[in-house]
């Protein structure tokens, strides 16, 4: 549709300057305040029917089409990461300590330029579309509350999507499949208890380091002898600590860590093998335990009739090497799984890499936006939306 891509090529200096914008002024989750601001007021102008304040500090725009169809919806994330800037850019956060190191600044913009650009096709449109920007996905919690104040009804989401943007994967090249595409993320909280003592004299206590050491090694054979090695998962301990002197046997230690799966059963499995692997550890070593395992957030699975349907419409408005199902495998997770528990849903990924320039993921501090990708996530969404009901 030569006509898109010039509406499209129009904006995009447009959409460089909002993005640069939301980058320099980033908030934290549920105190997305300007963010929210700026998303509204530009939906507005438009001539959306925009609400505010949803789930906190939500904001949901809403076009209505000319004719009957579905109601699409487009989901973005307003808030940054709570982080330290070093990418050395010249429109760098102004916020210390707070950074957009996961292009939620490019995620807007690319919903945005969307919404611009459809906002001219109103007449043709068939169904709705209805624009999500969520607060609060890194620290968790913005999906549930603005599903709770009630974004996917009235209208009613039929299906909603999110595009992302992606280290791993040539720039530009949109990438999808069906089925799991992001993890599942589980943590617990381990307090191994023994008996305290003398580090001279270890045989008159129960010494738990000794105890969380053998735990530690023992769960990481849950994994590599217990789960089928083509099944992604892992558990990993991110934090252990006890102890008051270096010659003193603690009373505790405790241990954290997530889990990490693509496999609802799998995830199962390993929260039971874990609670089995500490009892059984802790009992022949005469310590006792407590066991916290916290279910956070499931995959996010594509939806298969939803990801073909997309699959179709991208690989008619692109070349053939802009459209991959070989998505590297990412153990990271995001709360857009939730959405995807409510409505077929549909996350794709868009290569960020620029050739020849070294790799830099998502969350790391030096992280920059490929601002060349802007206008090829625009496009994608438009066209997805455009012949969802044709």
């Amino acid at each position: 549709m030569m006509e898109l891509d010039h509406k499209i090529a129009e904006i995009k200096d447009e959409l460089v300057q909002i993005r640069k914008d939301l980058h320099r002024f980033p908030e934290l989750g549920f105190k997305e305040y300007r963010t929210a601001g700026k998303v509204a007021e530009y939906l507005s102008n438009l001539g959306f029917e925009v609400e505010t304040s949803i789930g906190g500090t939500g904001v949901v725009g809403l076009m209505r089409g000319k004719h009957e169809g579905a109601t699409i919806g487009i989901r973005a994330c307003l808030d940054a990461l709570e982080m330290e800037e070093c990418s050395g850019v010249d429109y760098a956060s102004e916020n210390k300590g707070v950074f957009h190191g996961c292009g939620h600044d490019g995620n807007m913009a690319f919903a945005l330029g969307t919404a611009k650009i459809l906002s001219q096709y109103t007449d043709q449109l068939k169904g709705n579309v209805k624009f999500i920007f969520q607060p609060s996905e890194e620290e968790t919690g913005g999906a549930a509350a603005v599903m709770k104040a009630g974004v996917l009804k009235d209208p009613d989401v039929d299906a909603i999507v999110h595009i992302h943007n992606w280290h791993g994967i040539k720039e530009g090249v949109i990438g999808l499949k069906a089925g799991p595409v992001l993890a599942s993320s589980d943590t617990f909280h381990l307090e191994i208890m023994g008996k305290p003592g003398h580090g001279a004299w270890p045989h008159m206590a129960v010494d738990p380091v000794v105890v969380a050491a053998d735990v530690i090694s023992a769960i990481q054979n849950i994994i590599s002898r217990e789960i089928d090695p083509m099944e992604p998962a892992l558990i990993s301990i991110g934090k252990i600590y006890g102890g008051t002197a270096v010659n003193i046997i603690p009373e505790k230690v405790t241990v954290d860590g997530t889990v990490r799966t693509y496999n609802e059963h799998v995830r199962d499995f390993i929260a039971d093998r874990l609670e089995e692997v500490v009892n059984g550890l802790t009992q022949s070593a005469r310590a006792t335990y407590k066991l916290r395992y916290d279910r956070i957030m499931p995959p996010v699975n594509n939806d298969p009739s939803l990801t073909a349907k997309a699959s179709r419409i991208l690989s008619a408005s692109f070349e053939p090497d802009m459209i991959t199902d070989n998505i590297p495998c990412a153990m990271g997770c995001e709360e857009f799984a939730l959405f995807q528990q409510e409505v077929p849903g549909l996350f794709i990924f868009i290569g960020n890499d620029k050739t020849g320039e070294p790799i830099v993921p998502i969350h790391d501090p030096r992280y920059v936006f490929n601002d060349e990708i802007l206008s090829i996530g625009v496009k994608a969404l438009c066209e997805i939306v455009l012949k969802f009901n044709a």
